[in-house]
């Protein structure tokens, strides 16, 4: 047998499952087998992986690139700080305005001329015709996940200037929820819980009073019960049309407190979200407002929750919410906590902060790790062939060095003049990233031409 790649000598990671070792035969860009002896097999490429660990590729299902830069910018910029980070797949979420008949096919040509890995979109549900043309949409471009911006309540008339706005209260998303059912069991709402009756009484009285410029005064401005009263609300409501809903980043440790007592909201369908930032950084992090961002960053105590909740397989899936923006545009209309943009950089955090805080700090078995950080989202978002180590699949792998410490400067990664993680010294880092059998990445460094990233029409 010939085959294009081999990795040997190294431990497989069979997401939720086991380790082992065997090695791994690649054949045009997909798994073609595991050997426990592979001296008979003839290899174009060999990659001797002793003493390294082999995941399967992360899956990055949560980014907002081309928001405050480029689409095209992005793609390269973004996409090759994720590859550092082994990430091989990403999931873009994107809002407009107009028919996303209008959007998707120049979404689809920036990506692939521009893109160093593969990626998908999920759109955001904003408008009367949005809802009109979905059916349409998912035949023609295979797009199977939409957002519900809760915090857009009442305000997607004022924001985006259309005529035909969603409200986005609780009456809407059961009408989606309902309309998602009947059009086909493949679509997964993905929901940003943020109770906004809740919140914005909060910010009005916070606005009366003396203000902080500070990330703990802005983690008061949308507190943990305004996202645990959305999401207990949200999870119901797909209950009753027995949906797909996927929770996007849970940031707070009283949605898992609520949430493991429930278990009954929990079952075939539901997929809970957290992100890097909400894991390893806290309100009295040193990056200040640097780490602005929707919904806040609260307590060290809200971050253990959430690393429980990830043990415990209450949340399944590690989103980076990359939303990269420099430092003048950051801060572009002001340095106070009202004033300063949500969102930063921290595209190929996902699998470096797992490894180093979850396995190393926690002992977080690193078949969790890899279920989390890539086969639940190929799972619940539709991506089929990606996020599994068995025969057929892509062959999308990261090769981890499991006792490789590195500290996240801006440099690491590229693509941005600050970080909200720098400093940190993070133990675990792909030294490969493989994408459909290609190098991409090795030992921190680009091997792999941009545009070589693939749409997923799901």
């Amino acid at each position: 047998m010939v085959v294009d790649l081999l990795i040997k000598n190294g431990s497989v990671v069979f997401p939720g499952d086991k380790v082992q070792k065997v090695d791994v035969g690649v054949v045009s860009g997909k798994i073609a087998g595991f050997y426990a002896n592979s001296d008979g097999i003839e290899a174009k490429n060999v990659i001797d992986s002793t003493n390294l660990h082999i995941f399967p590729g992360v899956i990055d299902p949560h980014m907002h690139i081309g928001i405050y830069n480029p689409l095209e910018r992005d793609f390269v910029e973004q996409t090759r700080a994720a590859a550092i980070g082994g990430i091989t797949t990403l999931v873009n979420y994107f809002r407009g305005k107009e028919s996303y008949h209008i959007y998707t096919p120049q979404l689809i040509e920036t990506g692939e001329k521009n893109s160093l890995i593969d990626f998908t979109f999920s759109f955001g549900v904003l408008t009367k015709r949005h809802l009109s043309e979905l059916e349409e949409i998912i035949k023609e471009y295979g797009i199977t996940s939409y957002k519900f911006y809760r915090n857009y309540q009442d305000n997607i008339g004022k924001i985006f200037g259309v005529d035909d706005p969603l409200t986005l209260d609780a009456a809407d998303m059961m009408e989606i929820l309902d309309l998602f059912k009947k059009t086909s069991d493949k679509l997964v709402l993905c929901v940003h819980c943020e109770d906004m009756d809740l919140q914005r009484s909060v910010v009005k009285k916070l606005k009366e009073g003396a203000v902080g410029d500070t990330l703990e005064f802005f983690s008061k401005t949308s507190p943990d019960y305004a996202e645990t009263a959305s999401v207990m609300q949200a999870l119901y409501l797909n209950k009753l049309v027995n949906g797909n809903m996927y929770i996007v980043h849970l940031s707070a440790g009283s949605s898992v407190d609520i949430l493991e007592k429930m278990d009954w909201l929990m079952e075939e369908g539901v997929t809970l979200e957290t992100c890097p930032h909400y894991l390893v950084l806290n309100e009295n992090s040193s990056c200040g407002l640097l780490a602005k961002v929707n919904p806040p960053i609260h307590t060290k105590e809200d971050s253990e929750k959430l690393w429980e909740g990830i043990r415990k397989g209450l949340i399944k899936t590690i989103g980076s919410d990359n939303c990269p923006c420099d430092l003048d545009k950051k801060y572009g209309k002001g340095q106070s906590v009202w004033d300063v943009l949500p969102g930063f950089p921290g595209a190929g955090m996902i699998l470096p902060v797992l490894i180093s805080e979850g396995y190393h700090k926690r002992n977080i078995p690193l078949e969790t790790v890899a279920a989390v950080t890539s086969f639940e989202t190929a799972k619940a978002l539709g991506l089929t062939g990606k996020g599994a180590m068995e025969i057929g699949a892509d062959a999308d792998f990261a090769v981890v060095d499991l006792e490789l410490e590195k500290e996240v400067k801006p440099e690491v990664f590229g693509g941005s003049d600050y970080s909200v993680y720098d400093g940190m010294k993070l133990k675990g880092w792909p030294v490969y990233t493989i994408s459909r059998g290609e190098v991409i990445q090795k030992d921190g460094q680009i091997t792999a031409e941009q545009g070589r990233g693939k749409f997923i029409k799901r």
